[in-house]
């Protein structure tokens, strides 16, 4: 006998073992907050874009430094036709096909045959600064957009993590719904039976089964509210519905902890974009002054070139002026500059400074907009976390009332009402939990997102 009941106690053991592997491992593939995060940063659209944008940033330092390089420009021609010259002036203007030839009294109609091939290079080798100017306005660019990014993924934080905590929340409700549920059935189950041995009256009867329909419909209104969070959690973190289940695992006792008093760091996603639009307008800035100084260029040519004229501009065969004859070079160097350029940057500046200044206003906006968030999480955190410690003696208190009452009516010493009284008030006690803990959550949450310190955030909901 003893050999049998170890073999009966390993079976069942072993049984067990295996029917509740499945449950296990359903806990164990629950979504938690951390995982629903990044989750979302690693698929959103916008993220997406932005970083398209950021690379669009990027890949335009190549453009900059290909539009510096030398101007080298190759050109050959081959002509026929005639070659009258007169002199005088004009503007060309493009329109006007230059034609070199010998001034004569008449017009000739006789051909001439000519042939000419150019090279010329053009580079811009100084300009007081300007390119370097343009490669800090662009890194200036680059920093702005990388900032833009990691403030979209901030954002994009704070909305996954309300999201979860909707659903967080609205399970914990859902477990209290359930709960008064279940308790206003056997409430209602005792009342019928009491009812049909004529213990009770039939009011009583008809009390019950009203509270119990009430219960319901809380119920089911409960669980609509928890299949909206899911969807909204499902299309954020790019899940299908079906596999959003998540993680119910909350520390309690760290939210009772008094928090120190941090101030906002500066490297905060919401103040790096000002800061960073800062730094780019007085990059514009610099660029404009600059762009208004003379620009030194060097400049060269060779050509080679031959014509059917001869010396004394007589017109010769055809062929063999298609050969070249003469050949030149020409070297150079020129500054250039536009005088009304000054004025111009003059008034850009000023109006560039202006942006500045609007930027620098709207950083110590943003300082102080951060700074009073944290400052109002903590004041009120300090208040609710006296009435986290309240709580669980207002519920214990709450459950032996409902425990009483339950049995003074079994014994005829109480009436239902009483008795509907107490459930009314046990249900609304855990709902006050929940409620009051979310406040905590929520006030933790405004705390670390003003400090751009999640991990401690995240402790709390790690097993």
């Amino acid at each position: 006998m003893p050999h049998a009941a170890r073999l009966l106690t390993i079976w069942m053991c072993a049984i067990s073992g295996l029917v509740g592997l499945p449950t296990r491992l359903q806990a164990q593939q629950r979504l938690t907050l951390e995982e629903a995060v990044a989750a979302t940063l690693a698929q959103y659209p916008t993220l997406a874009a932005r970083q398209s944008a950021l690379g669009a940033l990027r890949a335009n330092s190549q453009i900059l430094a290909d539009n510096r390089l030398p101007n080298v420009r190759v050109h050959s021609q081959t002509n026929i036709g005639t070659a009258n010259g007169l002199s005088g002036s004009y503007f060309s203007l493009g329109l006007i096909v230059p034609t070199s030839g010998a001034r004569r009294a008449d017009n000739q109609a006789d051909l001439a045959t000519g042939n000419i091939a150019l090279a010329s290079a053009d580079w811009e080798v100084y300009n007081f600064g300007r390119f370097a100017a343009e490669n800090q306005l662009l890194r200036a660019d680059i920093a702005v957009g990388e900032a833009g990014l990691e403030r979209e993924r901030f954002g994009l934080r704070q909305t996954v993590i309300s999201s979860f905590l909707d659903l967080f929340w609205t399970e914990q409700n859902l477990q209290i719904e359930q709960r008064n549920l279940a308790r206003v059935d056997t409430v209602h189950r005792i009342i019928a039976n009491l009812v049909r041995n004529g213990i009770k009256p039939g009011l009583d009867s008809s009390l019950a089964r009203a509270a119990l329909s009430r219960a319901r419909l809380a119920y089911l209104r409960m669980q609509e509210e928890r299949q909206r969070a899911r969807v909204q959690l499902a299309t954020l973190t790019g899940r299908p519905i079906d596999q959003i289940e998540i993680d119910t695992a909350l520390r309690v006792d760290p939210l009772l902890i008094p928090l120190a008093d941090p101030e906002p760091v500066s490297a905060h996603p919401l103040l790096q974009v000002q800061q960073r639009l800062i730094t780019r307008q007085v990059a514009e800035v610099d660029l404009i002054r600059k762009s208004a100084l003379p620009r030194v260029t060097l400049l060269g040519a060779t050509w080679a070139r031959g014509s059917s004229l001869d010396v004394d501009n007589n017109y010769g065969p055809l062929l063999p002026g298609l050969s070249y004859s003469r050949t030149n070079y020409l070297l150079g160097v020129a500054a250039t500059a536009n005088l009304m350029d000054f004025r111009r940057a003059t008034s850009r500046v000023r109006l560039q400074q202006f942006r500045v200044e609007e930027a620098r206003n709207q950083l110590m906006v943003a300082q102080l907009q951060l700074q009073n968030t944290l400052g109002i999480a903590n004041a009120r955190l300090a208040v609710v976390q006296n009435q986290l410690a309240e709580l669980p003696n207002a519920l214990r208190s709450a459950r032996e009332a409902y425990t009483q009452r339950l049995s003074l009516y079994n014994n005829g010493l109480e009436t239902v009402l009483s008795l509907t009284d107490a459930l009314t008030l046990l249900t609304a006690v855990e709902k006050e939990v929940v409620q009051t803990r979310a406040q905590a959550v929520q006030l933790r949450l405004q705390r670390a997102q003003a400090t751009d310190n999640l991990d401690e955030f995240y402790s709390l909901f790690r097993r």
